[in-house]
């Protein structure tokens, strides 16, 4: 009862973390235009802070995954989640807007601890399926911040009260600087050397990327990572525009979206006590290319909307299947450098995300194909990567 009792602690500690750097996004976003108003900037200036914080989180990890195998995992953590609240109190304080915009590619790096280590920490406290369990049970606590926070964002998107958006950020990130002090384990232990070097950082990424099993995993999860962000990406156009929806219709699916995901995540950890790993992602990879191809149908028979989100609800849940799982197994295959392979994994995402959603604004043609075929696309790569063997 006690060892659970203290997993339960551990994986609440580590979803606050995991989840930190979706409530620096989702919850502002229903108030750019107050604070386009307030710091007297066009709109999309507002945009940029999105992009810049992402920019943080991606380069960031670069830095602090090695830095976490070479002084242990609490000490980034720890100096990332102080920097993090203190830039949140400052974005809540200021009246500059490039001030702003810098302290949130601050907070971006300082976040990017808290998504590098958790990983890793999972990876250096549970092995096989239990990782792929907690890694389960962090995708579904991810998946709450998008119900919840853009909807208390929405209650605080005014004049008066836009600040205490990033309140909430500090508050939330003080939480979990506390569980990291108070209840998460140490993990991996400081090297004796503690030196930095940059022969040293290179040589850990060298060897994640001389593991063929690592490139595999890793690959599968950035790109299938990225099938969600074509979604997420051109759904509010495909769903408003060609199939007019209001904004309140398209927040009921997204949620719906959102908390059929949660669901799916409770039957993989079921599925993880009889099944094997592998096996589990590539039947899932299976089922969204057949998903895909049932969207692409309705769009071509011009279905219904009911018709349509059947098959792209279906595409998105298999999702719960394969990240967590994946996840589980890059870090399994060089577990003794799990700081630089969740950040190479985590750099991967980002960079994937964007060029996908990049190559979407260059396919735009005010139809649903661009997104749904980008989302086939990935999981055929995903496939590919999971199936492929080097000799």
């Amino acid at each position: 009862m006690k060892d659970s009792r203290k997993t339960l602690l551990i994986t609440l500690t580590l979803g606050i973390l995991t989840a930190i750097s979706s409530i620096s996004i989702d919850l502002y976003l229903p108030a750019f235009p107050v604070m386009a108003a307030y710091f007297q900037v066009p709109i999309v200036r507002i945009e940029t802070t999105v992009t810049l914080f992402l920019f943080g989180m991606c380069f960031g990890q670069l830095i602090i995954g090695p830095l976490s195998d070479i002084w242990g995992r609490k000490i980034p953590l720890r100096i990332g989640m102080a920097i993090y609240v203190v830039c949140s109190i400052c974005c809540m304080l200021t009246h500059s807007y490039l001030l702003f915009l810098g302290l949130r590619f601050i907070q971006g790096l300082a976040g990017s601890s808290c998504q590098v280590i958790s990983r890793a920490l999972v990876s250096d406290l549970y092995k096989g399926r239990q990782a792929a369990q907690i890694f389960s049970l962090l995708q579904i606590l991810m998946g709450i911040s998008p119900i919840i926070a853009p909807i208390i964002g929405g209650l605080l998107a005014e004049t008066n009260t836009w600040k205490y958006l990033f309140l909430i950020m500090a508050i939330v990130s003080g939480v979990g600087l506390i569980g990291c002090v108070t209840i998460l384990p140490e993990g991996k232990l400081a090297l004796l050397n503690k030196s930095v070097k940059l022969r040293s950082i290179g040589s850990a990424y060298r060897y994640c990327i001389k593991s063929p099993a690592f490139i595999n995993y890793a690959l599968v999860r950035a790109v299938s990572n990225s099938a969600a962000f074509s979604f997420v990406t051109a759904s509010p156009f495909v769903l408003t525009q060609i199939y007019k929806l209001s904004k309140g219709q398209f927040g009921f699916v997204f949620s719906g979206f959102a908390l059929g995901i949660i669901f799916i995540g409770f039957i993989n950890n079921r599925l993880l006590l009889k099944s094997d790993i592998k096996t589990i992602i590539r039947n899932a990879i299976i089922v969204q290319l057949l998903a895909g191809l049932a969207a692409i149908l309705v769009v071509y028979f011009n279905g219904s909307l009911l018709l349509l989100l059947v098959p792209v609800f279906i595409f998105l849940a298999m999702l719960s299947f394969i990240l967590s799982n994946s996840t589980a197994l890059y870090l399994n295959a060089v577990s003794s450098h799990g700081g630089a392979a969740s950040a190479l994994v985590g750099s991967m995402s980002y960079l994937s995300a964007f060029l996908i959603t990049s190559l979407l604004s260059l396919l735009y043609n005010k139809t649903a194909y661009p997104m749904l075929l980008m989302m086939i696309a990935c999981a055929m790569v995903a496939i590919g990567c999971l199936l492929y063997r080097r000799r």
